[in-house]
């Protein structure tokens, strides 16, 4: 047997083996499933308080409709934005550093801490008790309500939606779905009236419908971990790729002695 098929053969051997510590492990249905404690037909009550609450640095677009539109005429002004390169930008409303809004006629008004509802059911009841507009009726929206989504998912990342119903699920869904390797256990950081929770919330249990984090709020932040599967795989990985090419260094020499 000549020294080049010797040499061969001893680097084919040395690949296979860290090629081999390279494939993924097996995976276990009940670490990836969602959902996994229903059976059959399950029915579950729909929460129906799903509406955000308006937060500081929100921006609102705020409608006010009446028999009589010349009187809603000053909040359509408000509404109008700037028109650059042929592209108009609502205005809005911002919420200010006190949770507060500035309207045409109204003044000053808080708006942190209710929702669109509310805050609309306020401003129209303002409206007829100072007897400008008696029919008044008001819809509020958030105009740049936003969530991000980061870890282990398809395509991580910041994504704005218009409305206001979103459920984590559909959340998840818009980053793509968590990828083979994320954690079924995710992490999602609130920020609300000054404090900041973070809670964890196991998408494998029906639980999670109750829970006060089901529906989405702005500016959530949703985090995904890598499992332990990858965490350990991917050491072990390093671990044998070092302890092949230490392999293949030990059977060179060998190889180098027996010249």
């Amino acid at each position: 047997m000549n020294i080049h098929h010797l040499i061969s053969k001893a680097a084919l051997c040395s690949a296979v083996l860290a090629a081999s510590s390279l494939l993924p492990s097996c995976v276990n249905p009940k670490e990836v499933l969602y959902i996994q404690d229903v059976s059959g037909q399950t029915k579950e009550k729909i929460k129906g308080n799903y509406q955000p609450l308006i937060q500081k640095d929100d921006q609102l677009s705020i409608t006010v409709s009446s028999k009589q539109p010349e009187l809603t005429a000053p909040f359509a002004v408000s509404e109008i934005g700037s028109t650059t390169n042929n592209t108009t930008t609502s205005k809005g409303y911002l919420v200010d550093a006190n949770g507060c809004i500035v309207l045409p006629v109204i003044g000053k008004i808080k708006a942190a801490g209710k929702t669109c509802s509310q805050l609309g059911d306020d401003i129209a009841a303002t409206l007829r008790n100072r007897d400008y507009i008696r029919d008044a009726s008001v819809n509020v929206q958030i105009t740049n309500f936003k969530f991000s989504v980061l870890g282990e998912v398809n395509s991580p990342g910041t994504y704005k939606i218009e409305g206001q119903r979103l459920t984590i699920l559909e959340a998840i869904s818009r980053a793509g779905d968590l990828n083979i390797d994320g954690n079924r256990d995710v992490t999602l950081i609130r920020e609300t009236n000054g404090t900041r929770q973070i809670a964890n919330i196991d998408l494998r249990s029906k639980d999670l419908f109750y829970s006060p984090y089901y529906y989405i709020q702005q500016n959530d932040t949703i985090y995904v971990t890598p499992s332990d599967r990858k965490v350990n795989t991917r050491s072990d990985a390093v671990q044998w790729y070092g302890w092949g090419l230490s392999g293949l260094g030990v059977t060179m020499a060998i190889i180098a002695l027996c010249l």
